[in-house]
C-alpha cells in the first residue's frame, strides 16, 4: 500500500498532467507584450514544491505553487 507522502505526490503530478496545454497558454498578444501564465507558474511551482520538500509535499506543493504565480504575476506586471 502506498505512503501518504507517495498518495500526495501522486495526486499533485496528477493534477499538473490535467491542466490544459496550448491555447491555454498560448501568448496573448496586447501591443506585444508578453503574458505568462500565473496558472502554469503556480502548478510548476506545486509540482516543483512537492519534489523539493519530499518530506512535507503538501507543505511544498502549496509554497511552490504561491511562490510560482507570484512570480508570473511579477513578470506580467513589470512590462
Amino acid at each position: 500500500m502506498a505512503t501518504t507522502n507517495t498518495r500526495i505526490q501522486a495526486a499533485v503530478l496528477s493534477l499538473a498532467l490535467m491542466v490544459p496545454t496550448g491555447t491555454a497558454f498560448a501568448r496573448t498578444r496586447h501591443h506585444h507584450r508578453h503574458h505568462y501564465s500565473q496558472t502554469r507558474g503556480a502548478v510548476i511551482g506545486a509540482v516543483a514544491g512537492a519534489a523539493i520538500d519530499h518530506k512535507k509535499p503538501l507543505k511544498g506543493a502549496l509554497i511552490g505553487g504561491a511562490l510560482g504565480s507570484a512570480v508570473q504575476a511579477l513578470r506580467n506586471h513589470k512590462q
